[in-house]
């Protein structure tokens, strides 16, 4: 299930930062991404609904005690993966705004600075994949034990989630392009200290972090409310 998106977070740092690195009008990311369900995707739901509604047969009760385990199982991702993202040591300060040197050696020099940090948000995501994946994943299947309603939603969020994956990519793909264009903005810019890029990049990571976590918090949300 993909959570309520909210443009404070994710989707409004890319509107802000699309606006202000690329000087061109500011973009309404948060109403662009809110229509992610074309009328292909329609149909497609609407040939999975008759599986869904099959769902809903008795579901044995877990009771009460899997929803703490949930909870918590979600607070300490996310508080694991929020430190993941601050604690990894910015890459080392370069000298190149400082030592003269022809163009083009200045050039490589940024990209393999920028090629440092560009590892590092690759393994974030890595990461973010290998823990929040399975644990969306067992998520589901405590709905699915609980009641017969929360197994449709179970399977109604594993039937998003393949549905929405392409427009999932491609949100994240464009952090990622706006991210490289933000660093090469701060070092063209002399009045830019490259300290801010680093927490430009950890506040991305995080906006990711809790975009990436929505759907498994309405699944938690949904299994506490019995919803």
């Amino acid at each position: 299930m993909q959570g309520r998106s909210s443009p404070s977070g994710l989707v409004g740092l890319l509107e802000t930062w699309a606006a202000v690195d690329t000087r061109a009008p500011r973009q309404d990311w948060a109403e662009h991404w809110s229509a992610w369900l074309g009328p292909l995707d329609a149909i497609a739901l609407s040939t999975a609904l008759p599986e869904i509604r099959n769902a809903g047969v008795a579901a044995p009760e877990a009771g009460k005690k899997q929803a703490v385990d949930i909870t918590q199982l979600l607070q300490q991702l996310q508080d694991d993966l929020t430190r993941f993202v601050r604690l990894i040591p910015a890459p080392q300060r370069s000298s190149l705004r400082s030592v003269p040197m022809p163009q083009a050696l200045t050039e490589a020099l940024v990209e393999e600075e920028y090629g440092s940090y560009r590892q590092r948000y690759l393994d974030i995501q890595r990461r973010f994949e290998l823990r929040i994946d399975p644990l969306r994943q067992h998520c589901r299947q405590v709905l699915s034990q609980t009641s017969p309603r929360l197994r449709q939603l179970a399977q109604l969020d594993a039937t998003l989630e393949t549905m929405l994956m392409p427009r999932t990519q491609a949100l994240l793909a464009t952090l990622a392009v706006l991210l490289e264009r933000r660093f090469h903005r701060y070092r063209q810019d002399e009045s830019l200290p490259m300290a801010d890029f680093e927490q430009d990049f950890q506040a991305a990571l995080v906006a990711e972090l809790h975009f990436r976590l929505e759907p498994v918090t309405g699944l938690v949300e949904a299994w506490r409310t019995g919803a």
